[in-house]
């Protein structure tokens, strides 16, 4: 019986081609889009479940509270883990760790890589997570200095064959290490993706700074085990103890200490996620989710549609059937095999579309998305049954129930049909557009939010700039000299970094010396002299940094002598209650990082210092040479590719063994919004999808229509209609429907944007124009996808018309 339903379905759907190939099309885009979505998801969800200890492991994280700024970071002062040692001796482990990125790798004279993810770790975060040694003790190796652990992926790519044992490696010009283990890649899913495990007791020749102040922080976090069955409210008590003990507390500030869980760091964007990975929203995977089952419903939506409206043409088909008795269960059953049949073919095709896409998306995504056979088949399965099922029941219930008298008379009375399901059609094709509409629109904010981005006035020239990484600072007064020799350079300053860029020292600025309790969170730009004309900063009271500043704390000066100069931004002002840039002049601070305390001497326009995702926060310029670890060049702007080999020469003639990073300031700042730029890309390519099949059912029902009309418009060309009004006849019942779906869509578009864009301290207003615009063009497209079959209906000849049945 079984067999004879599936070979009866199958004729059924030969027997009708362009319904059928609107079905595998749409079925086959929903499914495929929606398993991307899921094994995406699923990916995300995975992060760090491998470990065994992962539900007891947590982050050390810091509240800082200064009014009604509150400051929360992952990144903690580096005599913090020390400390919890101390005070928190039942803790099984704690470790701390420094990550950076970029670092450049020298193996030989002739081999100079960049490693992306570079981790200073103690013994202990060898058992935390989970590191497997493939050779050496990996305990042993990170307790001794100037040691590193490669992954076999980064010592093949070092050594290729060879083994990588004893072999020395130089990171960023300074630091001379041994390789003394290998050990296995770590899993894709995890917030520390370590390509290089370097020891921890190797940051004292690493970091210019010393690891044992409570006022820097930069890179450093502390993670660690909980006794087992132990909660982190059970420590509330002792972490407040300890705050006291370790931070000061008073004139408005607190700092607070909290226990994150493991798990929760890729998912909480409050922290911010690790150096490594960034955090990702639980609501970015929810809303992505849903997407994807919109699409996977979009395309549902479509069978059901088409199913009932080519209802009439079987009614007869049905009304037989149960004359020579067959019952309303196995009618069911015919039906739903028709829709299992599709979605089963459906099914295949998006398994062979997935598997063909992934690569593209893992390398869009920068993921390692897995698609294994056995795991991705069993959950297309689940959604091809879930898919045959909410697209075939309505239609197959809906026609077994058809009565056989009623049936066998005309298909216009078979069931009520005209009148009684119409509705039921229109409100389907409204659902899909206004899940259209709503991306659409998502598409078009998303888009305005991003050109924001490019153009809005960052307080600093960016165009023609490009920023080159200085190994050693010892050089740089030749680098300078040969660079401003070089024709196409104009200016070129000296920095820890660009005005916007990674490279800043968070710390606390005391603005009363002789109350060094009372803080200020900032943040410290290092650069030279010629920072305000290289990036067009505009200074607004006292004077910029001059090159006597830097005479003036020369490493030949004793600390006590040497004479430091601050300047600062408006914000900085503003938090410290002057009412005029020119108040704050002459006035004496000091800084956290090596307590430099010193005298104001200028005030600059605020600039952003960060990504638009944050405020202008106070911030304090000062020079600091031994921290100069870019040069930024101010290039006129003709004959570039001449100008940047120029430079290229200059630098490489004093660092032949150090890699040429160089980087326009433009294309730095568009990285800051990558996550952003792949959200827009990815919501074209979903809302793109979405309307295609919302297209392919609409063109669907409108021939459907047609054919159904077709005696119809005969009559009226014979009385004298035109062409243009058949096509508005048909056309304006479409267009009802879209407009009618543009009025749902609206407000919860609106709503899903706002909550979006206050993720952003600057942002777009969403505004109405935005709305009639996607609507007038979703018009457009319905209209135009319906008009192809009205005019052809219109141009039919009215006697082949009339003899149509």
């Amino acid at each position: 019986m079984l067999r004879n339903y599936f070979k009866i379905a199958w004729r059924n759907l030969l027997k009708h081609p362009t319904t059928t190939s609107i079905h595998l099309i749409g079925l086959t885009l929903g499914l495929t889009t929606c398993l991307l979505i899921l094994l995406f998801v699923q990916n995300e969800w995975g992060y760090d479940r491998h470990l065994k200890q992962g539900d007891r492991i947590y982050r050390v994280n810091l509240i800082r509270t200064t009014g009604a700024e509150v400051e929360k970071s992952g990144i903690t002062p580096y005599p913090l883990a020390p400390a919890m040692r101390t005070d928190f001796a039942d803790w099984p482990k704690v470790t701390r760790i420094h990550a950076d990125r970029d670092l450049s790798v020298l193996v030989s004279p002739q081999k100079i890589l960049k490693e992306d993810n570079v981790v200073f770790a103690e013994p202990d975060f060898i058992d935390l997570f989970d590191v497997e040694m493939v050779e050496g003790n990996g305990k042993t190796v990170l307790a001794e200095p100037n040691k590193v652990i490669l992954t076999q992926k980064t010592a093949q790519k070092y050594f290729g064959s060879a083994s990588a044992l004893g072999k020395t490696l130089r990171l960023s010009n300074d630091l001379k290490v041994q390789v003394a283990g290998v050990m296995r890649d770590m899993p894709s899913q995890t917030n520390f993706p370590v390509t290089m495990l370097v020891s921890f007791l190797s940051m004292k020749s690493y970091f210019s700074f010393g690891i044992d102040q409570w006022g820097l922080r930069s890179g450093g976090s502390v993670f660690a085990v909980l006794p087992e069955g132990k909660s982190p409210e059970q420590y509330a008590a002792r972490l407040r103890q300890a705050e006291k003990k370790y931070f000061s507390s008073r004139d408005g500030e607190t700092s607070t200490l909290v226990l994150q869980p493991l798990h929760d760091i890729h998912f909480n964007p409050d922290y911010e996620g690790t150096i490594l990975t960034a955090a990702i929203s639980p609501t970015y995977l929810y809303v992505f989710g849903a997407v994807g089952l919109f699409v996977l419903l979009i395309a549902c939506v479509n069978f059901i549609n088409m199913s009932t409206a080519r209802a009439m043409t079987r009614a007869k088909e049905v009304g037989v059937r149960k004359v020579i008795g067959a019952t309303q269960r196995q009618l069911v059953w015919q039906f739903l095999s028709e829709a299992l049949w599709l979605t089963g073919i459906s099914a295949l095709l998006s398994l062979l579309l997935t598997n063909a896409l992934l690569p593209v998306v893992n390398d869009f995504l920068q993921k390692q998305i897995t698609s294994e056979w056995l795991r991705t088949s069993g959950i297309l399965a689940t959604l091809a049954l879930f898919t045959a099922l909410l697209a075939g029941l309505y239609p197959a219930f809906f026609l077994a129930r058809f009565r056989p008298i009623r049936a066998l008379k005309t298909a216009t009375e078979a069931g009520g049909l005209r009148s009684g399901r119409v509705w039921l059609r229109q409100g389907l094709v409204v659902f899909q557009f206004s899940i259209s509409l709503i991306l659409a629109v998502g598409v078009l904010i998303i888009y305005r939010q991003m050109n924001y981005f490019r153009q809005k006035d960052l307080g600093f020239k960016r165009d023609a700039i490009v920023t080159v990484a200085i190994p050693d600072s010892k050089k740089m007064a030749v680098l300078g000299q040969s660079l401003r020799q070089i024709p196409g350079v104009e200016h070129l300053s000296f920095a820890l970094g660009a005005p916007t860029s990674p490279n800043n020292f968070g710390t606390d600025m005391r603005p009363d010396p002789a109350n060094p309790a009372k803080k200020i969170n900032i943040s410290l730009k290092l650069a030279d002299a010629d920072y305000l004309k290289t990036y067009g900063l505009k200074l607004v009271a006292g004077r910029f940094l001059e090159h006597r500043d830097t005479v003036s704390i020369s490493g030949s000066i004793p600390e006590e002598k040497r004479r430091y100069a601050f300047v600062v931004n408006e914000n900085t002002v503003k938090a410290l209650g002057y009412a005029k840039p020119e108040q704050i002049l002459g006035r004496r601070i000091r800084v956290g990082i090596n307590d430099i305390e010193a005298e104001v001497v200028g005030v600059v326009k605020d600039f952003h210092t960060s990504s638009l995702h944050k405020p202008i926060e106070p911030m304090v310029l000062m020079n600091l040479p031994e921290f100069y670890y870019s040069v930024g060049l101010n290039l006129r702007t003709s004959n570039y590719s001449t100008t940047m080999a120029a430079i290229e020469t200059a630098w490489k003639e004093l660092y032949p063994e150090s890699l040429f990073d160089a980087k326009f300031l433009d294309d730095s700042l568009q990285e800051l919004y990558e996550d952003e730029q792949r959200q827009f890309s990815l919501l074209r390519v979903f809302a793109g999808i979405a309307l295609v099949i919302c297209c392919l059912g609409l063109w669907g029902l409108a021939t459907f229509t047609i054919e159904r009309r077709t005696k119809e418009i005969g009559v009226r060309k014979v009385l004298g209609a035109s062409v243009t009004g058949i096509v508005a006849l048909i056309s304006k019942d479409f267009l009802k429907l879209v407009l009618l779906a543009l009025v749902i869509a609206t407000p919860i578009a609106w709503y899903a944007m706002e909550s979006w864009l206050k993720e952003f301290s600057y942002r777009i207003d969403v505004e109405w124009w935005v709305f009639a615009l996607v609507g007038a063009v979703s018009c457009l497209i319905a209209f135009a996808t319906v008009s192809f079959q009205s005019i052809k209906a219109a141009l039919m000849n009215p006697v082949t018309s009339l003899r149509s049945e």
